[in-house]
Order: C-alpha cells, then sequence, then structure tokens
C-alpha cells in the first residue's frame, strides 16, 4: 500500500491524500486488485499503470468522447496549446502501439478493462457482435495482455 492507507474492504481503502491530515476513501481497480492478491507481477501491474495513464493522457475513455470537434484539442481549449496536443498525440501513439501488440483477442479486454474502467462482467456482456467469450476466458486474455505489455511495451 502506498502513502498512508488502512484497508476498509477487499475493494477499498483509506489513504492519506497529499495534504497532511486529510484522507479519501479509494476503490482500488482490478489490477491493483490482483497485484496485491499475486495473481499478477509488480511487472504486469506497471504496465497497467503505463497504459492506464497512457489511454488518460490520450482523453480516449469514453466519458471525453463529446463531439469530433473537441477530439483534435486535447485539453477541449480552443486556442492552440501546442504542449498539450504533442503530449496528446504521443499517448495515442503508444495506445496504437499496444493495441497492434495485444491483437484482437487480448486488445478489446485490455482496451475495455484497463482503458475505460470497465468490469470483466460488463467487458463480456459488451461483446454483443463478436463471438461471445465467458468471464473466465476474459480474465485469461486480460492476464496474457498484461504479460505481454510488461515483456514487450511499458
Amino acid at each position: 500500500m502506498t502513502r498512508q492507507e488502512h484497508q476498509l474492504t477487499s475493494d477499498t481503502v483509506i489513504e492519506q491524500t497529499m495534504k497532511a491530515g486529510v484522507f479519501r476513501k479509494r476503490r482500488l481497480d482490478l489490477a491493483e486488485r490482483w497485484a496485491r492478491d499475486g495473481v499478477i507481477s509488480e511487472e504486469m501491474y506497471l504496465a497497467s499503470v503505463a497504459f492506464t495513464t497512457a489511454f488518460e493522457a490520450a482523453h480516449l475513455r469514453e466519458r471525453y468522447a463529446i463531439s469530433p470537434a473537441m477530439l483534435d484539442r486535447v485539453d477541449g481549449s480552443r486556442h492552440d496549446n501546442g504542449e498539450a496536443s504533442a503530449r496528446g498525440a504521443d499517448a495515442q501513439s503508444r495506445i496504437r502501439s499496444a493495441m497492434t501488440l495485444l491483437g484482437s483477442s487480448m486488445g478489446p479486454v485490455v482496451w475495455d478493462v484497463l482503458g475505460s474502467g470497465l468490469s470483466l462482467r460488463k467487458h463480456v456482456e459488451r461483446q454483443a457482435g463478436a463471438k461471445r467469450v465467458t468471464v473466465h476466458e476474459a480474465r485469461g486474455r486480460l492476464i496474457a495482455g498484461l504479460d505481454l505489455l510488461a515483456r514487450s511495451w511499458a
């Protein structure tokens, strides 16, 4: 656990913020729980953090997809912000390379679970047109994808 944390439930902690004496309740994400429980290695967890960070920087989460006009400017500003645009373009390039590396079997589960923050169950439910997989198959694909990202991408 980072900084000062106290376990509330199996997936919730209370941690101290950067401001002394101020605490917040935070839910652990799937990769963090798996790393804590020994399901994935530290390298795989760090790869998941790198992927999630790049995904956020590229503004690919569904909550950012407001309008196509805003996709050109990473921060949504009306003026040209070259540094932010370059950072977003670099992050998008990193995500593209990760998705190319993962392919069509592991890519969608990594995109949905790590990138968009969906649960494995929700990912399986969203696979309407594709070949249906079980939650256990999706879990295996996610672990394999994390292993591949840890070895070749992050």
